[in-house]
């Protein structure tokens, strides 16, 4: 296997190299850090803050465009788009302004604003689904759906696909190994799994037989995977999927957290797929904390008869539960209108598939300059790291051509280096803000982590 090509000897002896030179840059976020101890677990205010990375963590101070700096006065090129929420770049001019403007004169009425209709009409147009509501983060435009694909069907279970991520409602954080439904999470009650169903992704025998006993409701999925690297959908995949799913009486929900930074109007309209639902969030790429989404004339419908708020005096009675307080507030759908129409322009996706060609192409040249038989997968401006030969399939094949070490001290290197590439089962993801200069540069730092830790071909 390809990843044999590893030198270990080496990187292990680069890592611990590395890890000391990070920890000794970074007198200032060590000191923050153990402040934070006192107060937060972790000494981070959200555990992912720690949780994904190997090494203390840093305090970033300031970001502009394709780059941020942190409390050491370290500046990095940002590779990972602070995980898609942040494609736009930092603090892109649009956004800044409108939620300066829009937070003078007021962030949240619970009640709708011009702009709220301007951004429905928008995403209507783009992605093709007539209908849209608003939430505070994917993974409540998920909860919403899936609660939507209940009332509408009268069905419970949901149906998932290996290396998902649909946010952290118990909904979609169970798993299927054959054996049974398990929590895939610590924290969930014993009985939260047995309405979920999880397969490999790609397998249509798979998909028509878990739908085959009629208690689907409704399939959830990415249009390709984008959490374990990235997993391409076999040629007519969902041209068959969906007719397998209309015909099960269950409905499609694609979530494009993700891939809606890929091409304009998602991959759902760059891919003409027909979901009944589509989701989106990370803030459209603007950084604020926004999520939506879309549906069908006829699920609007079920939506409106079962709209009405649960009160404490009536009981819930037919009430579909939705919404929040701060959700759709008059602040975010301001950045949100700013982001569509001013920033994720299709000029501007054109320019980032151009972006994330030169670095798959400039990734692809070093490994073969190597003599390594590995592969880079790449669409819109991210790419990926196989350490082999195929594309992956499933998260079979995926977890086959990755290592985490690997993946881990590549960061650490890089970070040294003033790059940001931050999630190990990712990869390098240009944004909208980047131009060919940070391509090459990120290009000339991985080439030199792969000359110092793999062997020369023989």
């Amino acid at each position: 296997m390809s990843v044999e090509r590893i030198d270990r000897s080496r990187l292990r002896v680069l890592r611990e190299h590395e890890d000391a030179e990070f920890v000794r840059r970074r007198p200032r976020s060590r000191e923050l850090l153990e402040r934070g101890r006192a107060s937060m677990p972790g000494g981070v205010p959200m555990s992912w803050m720690t949780g994904l990375y190997e090494h203390a963590t840093m305090f970033p101070v300031s970001g502009d465009g394709a780059c941020f700096e942190d409390v050491d006065g370290h500046c990095y090129l940002d590779m990972n788009q602070v995980d898609v929420a942040g494609f736009l770049g930092f603090a892109p001019p649009p956004v800044t302004e409108a939620l300066s403007a829009q937070a003078a004169r007021g962030s949240s009425f619970l009640l709708p604003s011009e702009d709220s209709i301007v951004v429905a009409e928008d995403l209507a147009r783009r992605v093709g689904l007539p209908f849209w509501q608003f939430t505070g983060a994917v993974s409540n435009a998920n909860a919403e759906a899936i609660r939507l694909a209940r009332v509408s069907t009268g069905r419970e279970r949901v149906l998932m696909f290996e290396g998902k991520y649909h946010g952290d409602i118990d909904d979609v954080l169970g798993r299927h190994d054959g054996e049974g439904p398990k929590a895939a999470v610590p924290g969930r009650i014993a009985n939260a799994p047995r309405g979920e169903v999880t397969i490999p992704f790609n397998d249509l025998a798979a998909l028509e037989a878990m739908l085959a006993a009629g208690d689907i409701a409704c399939v959830l999925s990415e249009p390709m995977l984008t959490n374990f690297n990235l997993i391409f959908p076999d040629d007519g995949f969902w041209t068959q999927a969906e007719a397998i799913i209309r015909a099960a009486g269950a409905l499609l929900i694609i979530d494009e957290a993700h891939t809606h930074s890929f091409a304009y109007g998602g991959l759902t309209n760059a891919w003409q797929l027909s979901p009944d639902v589509v989701t989106l969030g990370k803030g459209l790429g603007s950084g604020v904390p926004f999520g939506a989404y879309g549906m069908t004339a006829e699920l609007a419908r079920v939506l409106e008869r079962h709209a009405k708020p649960p009160s404490p005096l009536e009981g819930g009675g037919a009430t579909l539960v939705t919404g929040g307080t701060t959700y759709a507030n008059a602040l975010v759908l301001a950045a949100a209108r700013a982001a569509l129409e001013r920033c994720l322009t299709p000029e501007a996706y054109i320019r980032n598939e151009s972006l994330g060609r030169r670095l798959a192409v400039g990734l692809e040249e070093i490994f073969a300059r190597r003599d390594l038989d590995w592969r880079v997968p790449q669409i819109g401006g991210r790419c990926g790291w196989v350490l082999g030969p195929d594309l992956p399939r499933n998260t079979g094949d995926s977890a086959a051509t990755m290592d985490i070490f690997f993946s881990n001290s590549r960061r650490v290197f890089m970070a040294n280096r003033g790059i940001w590439e931050a999630l190990d089962t990712a990869g390098p993801a240009c944004s909208f803000a980047h131009d060919e200069a940070d391509v090459d540069r990120y290009l000339e730092v991985a080439e030199a982590f792969v000359e110092a830790t793999t062997t020369p071909a023989s």
